[in-house]
């Protein structure tokens, strides 16, 4: 069963529509809101992020009516905890429904929030009694705690990072600027959970134009420095491109089916390309402007969850992928010429330039475009009525980049 190649339904899954028309998805819910943050399986649930006008946060999800059965724990948690799940049933669709809960419920998170609840904080999210900072629904919550003049920033998994404590204080005694965690008092602990003290006044994807230049080269600095450090694993926790490739074509071609010929010729394109990486490293495995925090001048790496080893220069393709697709969300698309001299990539290359490591123009576009073709599905996920469309515009920009 794949989406339907003409409009956003799944036709197993009619509830699956509304997440992409918000009007329609407010009408039924009884007040103004909208989805993103999609997880699809095709013709049997989506989940998705609820984002409510007045800030607030909690999880939809619609599941085909065989599989239902998987939100009958989710009933008697709620029961159980008094928490609200919102139940509506699809006109013209019987068995199917939209389920709407806070973020207490969600059924992969609910066993790593465990501990607040046994330490009496059962209500953080519903009583806003933390500010959530993103929430990425069946994988992991991140939310501030303030205690008195204390800002912390506590992250909670499904997993447990690569990047642990102890790994993150290694880097940060080699000199890498990194976040690292702390163990504040009174407050639960898990190996899923990570907390750490609140920096600067943003991240580098926020910095005005103008200022972001210092920072990105610094940027650049900080993740040569990162890639010139010893492998911190036993096993290389890391994929040869080409499987992930392989499965990054078929994910996008039954999403869009009309660009699956398309994808393979890029696939074959990139595939050698890919074949010799470049320099071995200890990679962010996310790097992008996203994960810089920035305090003046001085700035820290963060969220090395994804923390890895391969090629280096995979975290420098992944940051201009995510410039690119930065711009093309403010209507700007880059070609394919002008990919390496977006402001805080260039400023950004130039920084890693000047470190003990290095990367040529070919491997960094390379990566580019592998990180384009990660992220090709993203409209999709942000339920974005227009995603076909931005998916066909996004494709053509590697197509450029590479030929």
């Amino acid at each position: 069963m794949t989406v339907s190649p003409t409009s956003t339904v799944d036709m197993a899954l009619p509830g699956l529509a509304p997440f992409f028309d918000s009007d329609q998805l407010s009408e039924l819910l009884g007040r103004p809101v909208r989805a993103d943050r999609l997880r699809h399986k095709p013709g049997t649930s989506a989940v998705a992020r609820l984002r409510e006008d007045d800030g607030g946060i909690s999880w939809l999800a619609t599941y085909a009516p065989p599989v239902a059965v998987k939100l009958e724990k989710v009933f008697a948690r709620a029961v159980a905890s008094g928490l609200e799940l919102g139940h509506v049933v699809l006109p013209d669709h019987p068995g199917h429904r939209l389920v709407t809960g806070p973020i207490e419920l969600d059924h992969r998170l609910y066993k790593p929030l465990a501990r607040f609840r046994r330490a009496g904080m059962e209500r953080l999210f519903t009583d806003r009694v933390v500010w959530v900072l993103n929430y990425n629904p069946q994988r992991r919550v991140v939310f501030e705690v303030v205690r008195g003049e204390e800002r912390l920033v506590c992250k909670v998994g499904t997993a447990v990072p690569y990047a642990d404590g102890q790994l993150l204080s290694q880097l940060a005694a080699s000199g890498v600027p990194v976040l690292e965690t702390v163990e504040p008092m009174g407050l639960p602990s898990s190996r899923q959970l990570q907390y750490f003290t609140w920096f600067g006044t943003g991240d580098l994807s926020t910095v005005e134009q103008g200022n972001a230049g210092a920072a990105s080269y610094a940027a650049g600095v900080a993740l040569a420095l990162l890639h010139a450090q010893p492998p911190a694993f036993g096993t290389h926790r890391w994929r040869a491109p080409a499987g992930s490739l392989v499965d990054l074509v078929e994910e996008n071609s039954l999403l869009s089916p009309e660009l699956a010929g398309r994808l393979e010729r890029l696939r074959a394109g990139l595939e050698p390309l890919l074949r010799r990486p470049g320099r071995a490293a200890l990679m962010h495995g996310d790097f992008s402007a996203d994960q810089v925090l920035v305090d003046g001048s001085d700035i820290r790496l963060t969220d090395l969850e994804r923390c890895t080893y391969g090629a280096g220069a995979s975290d420098l393709g992944s940051f201009a992928a995510v410039e690119i697709l930065h711009g093309a969300a403010d209507g700007s698309l880059a070609k394919g010429s002008e990919v390496l001299s977006l402001p805080r990539t260039a400023a950004m290359l130039d920084g890693y330039s000047a470190g003990p490591t290095g990367a040529t123009d070919s491997e960094v576009l390379a990566w580019t475009i592998f990180h384009l073709l990660s992220r090709l599905s993203n409209s999709f996920r942000s339920c974005s009525p227009t995603w076909r469309h931005d998916m066909a515009n996004h494709l053509e920009l590697m197509e450029d980049i590479l030929w």
